[in-house]
């Protein structure tokens, strides 16, 4: 992925610009898009088979490790490169759709887009501090998987709950405190997710305790959604659905 300068979203870390350039990319081709709405990309670096993650990690329930492995190349390591470099991470907020909603609400020099600016910086730097082991600014899926781990037997998600906060701020770009049909489908817009995937995902977590549908999903239900998504073994759990109708 090559940064261009000219971009509304700079990189605003200047050693993880550097680490980047410095990074030799593999040549991608891209390949069908699945049912599931995600543009998926093949390197010529073959993805670790995510059993072989599963044999590796068997004190983690495995519907968790095949979570984990779901959320690295969906979310973070978009290219398939293995590892998530600052340009990865970053790229949300380098999106047409994200930019042209942001735009659209709040203008271009927003206090939105200053404050989705200066959280991933935050973030980023967090996400390196607690998964980076070699320090080379890189995350692998291994580096990925055993932060996941610790922080789900030590219970210590203080990383995760800041990112839980960024995303629903980035899904709820009208900032009233809840999502609606119309801000979710941008938001999983950014992430490759089709119109028609994401209103059916919406359909099926816009729901009371009844499983009356209520059009909106509030803040604390995402962040129920959200931690489920990431930390509940329960395959029945909703929050497995959070971004996209899980099948594993």
């Amino acid at each position: 992925m090559e940064l261009e300068k000219s971009d509304l979203w700079n990189v605003p870390c200047l050693e993880a610009e550097q680490k980047l350039k410095k990074k030799k990319r593999g040549i991608f081709q891209m390949v069908k898009t699945k049912s599931d709405g995600i543009s998926n990309f093949r390197s010529i670096k073959e993805r670790c088979p995510v059993e072989q993650l599963v044999e590796q990690h068997k004190d983690v329930n495995p519907f968790l490790v095949r979570k984990w492995e779901k959320i690295f190349y969906v979310f973070f390591d978009r290219n398939a490169s293995q590892q998530v470099d600052w340009g990865d991470f970053y790229m949300v907020l380098r999106s047409k759709a994200y930019v042209q909603k942001v735009r659209e609400v709040y203008g271009t020099e927003s206090v939105q887009t200053e404050y989705a600016k200066k959280t991933m910086t935050a973030l980023w730097e967090g996400l390196c501090k607690q998964a980076d082991s070699d320090q080379d600014m890189l995350i692998s899926i291994e580096e990925w998987i055993r932060l996941l781990k610790v922080s789900a037997m030590k219970n210590e998600h203080k990383w995760f709950h800041e990112y839980e906060h960024f995303m629903f701020k980035l899904f709820d770009v009208s900032s009233d405190g809840k999502i609606d049909s119309a801000e979710y489908v941008d938001g999983m817009s950014v992430y490759g997710f089709t119109k028609t995937v994401s209103e059916q995902t919406f359909r099926k977590l816009a729901v009371d305790e009844n499983g009356t549908y209520t059009a909106v999903i509030t803040r604390p239900m995402w962040s129920r959604y959200f931690s489920d998504f990431f930390f509940s073994a329960d395959k029945n759990s909703l929050g497995n659905h959070l971004f996209g109708i899980l099948e594993i």
